[in-house]
């Protein structure tokens, strides 16, 4: 028997249960029954700042509540920003920080997250950063968002980071990054799910042939279901080793989050 139970890399319980209007469950509960009925190992549950009332006391109790949840808390860089909240996060518990540019209104300004992506490795944060920038064109960023996100980066050379949604069409672009860099991870939520049938599904198979130790899958729950990725990662894992298949699945995630996955079902 194969060990490739799934960690979900990007998953979006809410506080009140709701998901952007969308008339979706997006409980802790409702989660973890999918997270069980899959089954999956657990996931990373990420908070998003200003979104469905959360707050981080709330969100890591409701975290706590249901094994197998790893917390990342949602970051608002104009409240958050500081060494000593993040340090304060750091000691609530939670394992790192969700980035959101396009929530945050920051997708033209990447450049001031710099000593919030420092201060964030400072504390032993891991952060997710969202790399869609795609946005209306009064946001929309004024120069190849790739490149402004290398010059953040490089402001915090130390900070571990998981490159949310592997920039999405320019998968491969972002996983050459990832490969001389390993301090970042190339989580493949969204874009799994959202381009099938393009020429992005060659990119993926290409990536989980020969990327599978710098690679992990999320589902971007609850905009897809477990079920729907779990589906998508077994198309493409097919044929592929128990080795590889255990990193892409839950490896490499656990590894970069320096999460015991005995711990994941206390």
């Amino acid at each position: 028997m194969i060990d490739d139970e799934l960690l979900d890399s990007l998953a979006h319980p809410t506080l009140s249960s709701g998901w952007l209007g969308q008339g979706r469950d997006a409980s802790f509960a409702a989660l973890a029954g999918e997270l069980q009925a899959q089954p999956y190992l657990g996931a990373c549950a990420i908070g998003l700042a200003g979104v469905e009332g959360y707050s981080h006391r709330g969100f890591i109790e409701a975290c706590r509540a249901y094994p197998g949840m790893i917390p990342i808390a949602g970051c608002d860089p104009a409240c958050d920003g500081s060494l000593e909240a993040l340090r304060a996060l750091r000691a609530m518990g939670f394992r790192g920080i969700k980035l959101h540019p396009r929530f945050s209104g920051l997708t033209r300004r990447l450049d001031s997250l710099a000593p919030l992506l420092r201060a964030a490795g400072d504390v032993g944060l891991v952060v997710f950063f969202c790399t869609y920038q795609h946005c209306g064109l009064e946001q929309y960023p004024d120069e190849d968002p790739f490149f402004t996100m290398v010059g953040l980066l490089r402001e915090a050379p130390q900070t571990k980071v998981v490159l949310v949604h592997g920039g999405d069409v320019s998968v491969l672009r972002y996983a050459q990054l990832v490969r001389h860099n390993p301090r970042l991870l190339l989580d493949l939520s969204l874009t799994l799910m959202k381009f099938q049938g393009s020429s992005v599904d060659a990119d993926l198979a290409y990536l989980f042939r020969h990327f599978d130790r710098r690679i992990c899958v999320g589902s971007d729950w609850p905009e897809y279901s477990l079920g729907e990725v779990r589906a998508r990662y077994e198309h493409f894992a097919a044929g592929l080793a128990p080795d590889k298949r255990r990193n892409i699945a839950h490896g490499n995630l656990l590894a970069f989050l320096g999460v015991d996955r005995a711990s994941l079902s206390a």
